[in-house]
């Protein structure tokens, strides 16, 4: 699914395996957190994330990083369900705040995101990978 929403927001396709997504939000040195929204007996939507520190208020937080939902259950709730089990898990976890980033063009989901009562502001996500990151990372 991780590959799909990348499709879906016209990005580079993720290199995402099962074998990875066992090791990395499962494994014994998990670098993320999932959750699952299931109906019918099969997966259709996901949200992951990752705590963080967020410097605007001083406290951690939870990062989300994807929230995807199959196209043929989205506006059924499962999206909502979603956002409402990580709002959770941020409480349950202590943490100050959740946060994501969404992209200016996502219309649908800006909307959808208003709907939740969260605050769409300014800031742009920012990224250096490949080529580029080790191009700076070699300059003296």
């Amino acid at each position: 699914m991780a590959n799909a929403l990348n499709r879906h927001e016209a990005l580079s396709p993720r290199a995402f395996t099962a074998a990875i997504v066992r090791r990395d939000a499962f494994g014994p040195r998990r670098a993320f957190h999932v959750l699952v929204a299931e109906a019918s007996g099969r997966v259709v939507g996901y949200a992951s994330f990752v705590v963080g520190y967020n410097t605007d208020v001083a406290a951690r937080e939870l990062w989300m990083h994807d929230l995807f939902v199959l196209p043929s259950w989205r506006s059924r709730g499962v999206g909502r369900a979603l956002v409402t089990a990580v709002a959770r898990e941020t409480l349950r976890r202590g943490l100050a705040c959740l946060e994501w980033g969404v992209r200016d063009s996502n219309h649908r989901a800006i909307r959808f995101y208003r709907r939740l009562g969260a605050r769409v502001g300014h800031a742009r996500i920012v990224s250096l990978r490949g080529r580029a990151l080790a191009a700076l990372s070699a300059r003296g």
